[in-house]
């Protein structure tokens, strides 16, 4: 009885294998997604008003793995909010935002503790975000 329960789990197993069961694509891809919609945000920034130029967001220190990308995207949110009142490209630049969270999160595993180092102009913020992750994809090749 349980050779037979064994070999049929077995087989089951070896089907799944065969198949293709669906797996998340590598890192470097999932990065690779991110760098385009970072730097459409960065251009986007240029159009958004004098104050919200000034914004500043905080970047993570000693940012060296994957799961430091968290770190950059906690920042994303208050910026996308904001923008609803500062810039007509708003929904577009959130779409973006939107974007580059979901891709992240599926990179992620659990949360991590963040620490930052200093706080940057916005335009600094995405600069130093798409350059982490461009160092990302080197590492990992």
């Amino acid at each position: 009885m349980n050779k037979v329960l064994f070999l049929s789990c077995l087989a089951l197993t070896l089907v799944l294998f065969a198949s293709g069961a669906p797996t998340l694509p590598p890192p470097t891809t999932l990065l690779q997604y991110l760098i385009p919609d970072l730097i459409e945000v960065q251009k986007k920034l240029n159009d958004v008003s004098e104050r919200m130029k000034r914004y500043e967001l905080y970047i993570p220190s000693n940012a060296s793995s994957i799961a430091d990308l968290q770190c950059f995207t906690k920042e994303l949110n208050p910026v996308a909010e904001a923008l609803k009142y500062e810039s007509r490209e708003a929904p577009d630049i959130q779409d973006h935002i939107s974007n580059i969270n979901l891709t992240v999160n599926n990179l992620m595993g659990s949360e991590i503790q963040c620490h930052y180092a200093a706080k940057i102009k916005i335009a600094g913020f995405f600069q130093e975000f798409i350059t982490f992750c461009q160092r990302l994809i080197q590492l990992t090749r």
